[in-house]
């Protein structure tokens, strides 16, 4: 693992600690002349994180390397302005998962 996947992790472990959460959501949306590429989510507050470009290749890449799963690919009609909304658990170091 490279260590642009190991700080994504890292900050995601520690934002997702922070808030009591193992799940959290990754989404892209656009308003009107402000385009947001790109939001990642704990309890339905949007994160910063030191990595200003994260995408899904960074999380697929997570899901490959055992740390993260993909847990639910919401249908248009559950989202709102955003796009391509997915929800991911973080998994223990054991490999199995949180549970909510």
């Amino acid at each position: 693992m490279n260590d642009r996947l190991k700080t994504l992790y890292s900050e995601i472990l520690e934002k997702c600690g922070n808030s009591n959460c193992f799940e959290f959501e990754y989404y892209w949306e656009i308003w009107g002349l402000m385009w947001y590429p790109w939001t990642l989510e704990i309890n339905g507050k949007p994160e910063s994180f030191s990595l200003n470009d994260i995408s899904y290749k960074d999380l697929d890449d997570l899901i490959k390397n055992g740390l993260i799963e993909l847990i639910k690919e919401y249908p248009k009609e559950e989202m709102d302005d955003e796009f391509d909304r997915k929800r991911y658990r973080i998994k223990k170091a054991d490999n199995t998962v949180y549970k909510t």
